[in-house]
């Protein structure tokens, strides 16, 4: 069965080391660590919130990744949870959505791209409680690294024409360069206040700002994107405007100031949190941890990867995914949940075509504890399909369910 949908992805992850400069966790940040009660660097696992308090939405409890014997195959009886990514719900009902046997799902939380589209917090409800699997844990799309011409905040002064460059002195200092692979998409200078404004800290009215309607509909977190554009900063094609060390710690105090404010301004104590790719993020310039990687894994409930063991349909460089995989035992080190999304199935969605990288992908992300989702070739992700039948070695979502329905 095939559901169309439409979607945006970003590579943009492949991971560097650079420069020797070391910095210091800020006080600002430094409370987080305390809030969640996490030790500093050395000293133990930190906190994952999303598990560890009271939620207000029914599931919002982590899911332990999926218990799974020491071969990589799931207990008996059980099957492993599963993932879906979905962008776009013009092409979908909340029913599909719904009556998926999918335990995880990330979803575009507005039909339109606006507020005037949102999901509502009965539509969030159906979709989590529907299907024969029980709650589902559903997580809103965000990106927080570029801006997108379709949202309530664009302003089409901005920009020369039709998707065009910013124009000087009319255009926002937080807006950067358009991104030349998603037109329409901007990068922007995400450590500034206004920028930030525009995505938390307006909970009422007719400006209510996207983190806010994420929250009021009911979903259990965030998916953020574009966490990477730390990289963008500290490179040449950005300017060198920061050094590696600044945009880290920039990028890691925005994560860990959305965190807190759903957290604790908006009372949401288990509201997770999941950035999508740069994974290496937590290491320094040394290629080492530190207080900044406190900070970090204690706002965060888990992480989304993309392009783990294949980019497409060709298998990535052992060397590229083992270092990904190093810097994702951090995070399973810590309870932290593991997403992956592998671009993988030829487009005729055919077990001759795909069957034997699916069964490969899902047997590598499964025995290692985490989550997959076997995507189309395009990266569109327009289409949806769902693996079934005596053809496929494995099943997607897997048949049977993680844990009982309630």
């Amino acid at each position: 069965m095939v559901i169309m949908l439409n979607a945006k992805t970003l590579g943009g992850w492949m991971n560097r080391v650079a420069g020797r400069l070391r910095v210091t966790c800020l006080f600002a940040i430094g409370c987080l660590l305390a809030s969640a009660g996490c030790t500093p660097q050395g000293g133990g696992n930190g906190v994952d919130n999303a598990s560890d308090n009271a939620t207000s939405h029914d599931n919002a409890a982590t899911n332990d990744n999926g218990a799974v014997n020491d071969n990589g195959s799931e207990p008996a009886g059980q099957a492993a949870p599963s993932l879906l990514y979905v962008l776009q719900l013009d092409a979908v009902t909340i029913d599909d959505l719904a009556e998926s046997n999918f335990q995880w799902l990330v979803l575009e939380p507005s039909r339109s791209g606006s507020a005037d589209g949102d999901l509502t917090n009965a539509e969030i409800q159906t979709i989590r409680s529907g299907g024969p699997c029980g709650d589902k844990t559903i997580l809103a799309y965000l990106s927080i690294g570029e801006a997108e011409d379709y949202r309530d905040y664009w302003d089409t002064a901005w920009v020369e024409g039709d998707e065009g460059p910013p124009i000087s002195g009319v255009a926002p200092d937080w807006l950067g360069p358009t991104n030349p692979d998603w037109l329409g998409n901007y990068k922007v200078r995400y450590w500034d206040e206004q920028w930030q404004a525009l995505i938390l800290g307006t909970a009422s009215g007719p400006g209510k700002t996207p983190l806010d309607r994420i929250i009021d509909a009911g979903f259990d977190g965030v998916y953020l994107d574009i966490v990477d554009a730390y990289y963008f900063w500290s490179e040449a094609e950005g300017g060198e405007e920061l050094t590696r060390m600044e945009a880290r710690e920039r990028m890691i105090e925005w994560v860990a100031a959305i965190a807190t404010y759903a957290r604790q301004t908006r009372g949401v104590p288990a509201f997770q949190v999941f950035p999508q790719n740069a994974s290496d993020i937590i290491r320094n310039d040394d290629d080492e941890l530190d207080a900044l990687s406190d900070v970090y894994f204690a706002a965060v409930s888990g992480i989304g990867i993309e392009d783990l063991y294949y980019d497409e349909t060709a298998s990535q460089p052992e060397t590229d995914t083992q270092y990904r995989i190093d810097q994702l035992d951090e995070y399973r080190s810590r309870d932290k949940t593991v997403l992956v999304t592998d671009y993988l199935l030829d487009a005729s969605v055919t077990p001759a075509a795909s069957d034997t990288r699916v069964a490969d992908f899902f047997s590598r992300a499964i025995r290692s504890g985490y989550i997959p989702y076997a995507a189309l070739e395009d990266r569109d992700l327009n289409e949806i399909a769902t693996l079934s039948g005596t053809d496929w070695s494995v099943a997607q979502p897997p048949t049977g369910c993680d844990a009982p329905a309630d």
